[in-house]
């Protein structure tokens, strides 16, 4: 996000330096896959989740990209007044930087995305900001807590294998022991291999997850 607040002060300043002055470079490597974070390119998925830190509020959403509905879904776990619009002023510069990066690096070509007849561009220009969607009816972080890191994993993670988020209360410190072994796993297998890098870390098993209709935590 730190990369995205970047480009957003030097597009406001001089759209045009943000290309001429290679501004882009940084984000464009997440879009054409050779950031570790990001392992595959862009226009080979369907969708990007980006975890989004909102710092005037120390609050995490997950906004998901979708490139077929060109719109931005921003999953958020806490309403209240004045809120959403300390939210959408950070999702905006999303909106609004990622189409340049998209079309700099020819994305739209490699995604086989035509803006003449494709029903969600054809009326777009193809620089135009992305729709922002806040999804309804979801589970909700009490006044006062700190849950809003271990949700937004939890909804990246449902929603990843297709699960829908169901509006009732997840419990934060079951998921808070659940990642916790699971990284503790991972830990443990990495130090067996004798690796350093994620890179070269064994993968991850497979997974078989399912919501469970008590706790709505994903089981491993």
């Amino acid at each position: 996000m730190n990369v995205i607040r970047s480009l957003n002060d030097v597009y406001y300043m001089d759209a045009q330096n943000l290309k001429d002055g290679g501004q882009e470079h940084h984000l464009m490597e997440y879009i054409n896959g050779f950031r570790m974070h990001a392992a595959v390119p862009w226009h080979t998925v369907e969708d990007t989740f980006i975890p989004i830190n909102i710092k005037e509020k120390h609050h995490w959403v997950l906004a998901i990209l979708s490139f077929s509905e060109r719109c931005i879904f921003l999953y958020d776990l806490y309403e209240s007044s004045g809120h959403n619009s300390a939210v959408l002023a950070e999702i905006e510069k999303i909106a609004k930087i990622i189409p340049l990066c998209l079309q700099a690096c020819d994305f739209y070509i490699k995604k086989g995305i035509d803006h003449q007849s494709h029903p969600r561009y054809k009326d777009k220009e193809s620089s135009d900001m992305f729709d922002v969607l806040f999804q309804d009816d979801l589970p909700q972080q009490p006044s006062g807590s700190l849950d809003c890191g271990v949700f937004m994993v939890m909804y990246a993670e449902c929603l990843s294998y297709g699960h829908k988020v169901i509006a009732s209360e997840f419990d934060p410190n079951a998921l808070r022991t659940r990642y916790a072994a699971l990284l503790w796993d991972y830990g443990i297998r990495k130090q067996e291999a004798n690796v350093i890098s994620d890179v070269k870390a064994p993968a991850r098993p497979a997974r078989q997850s399912r919501i469970t209709s008590v706790t709505e935590v994903v089981d491993v």
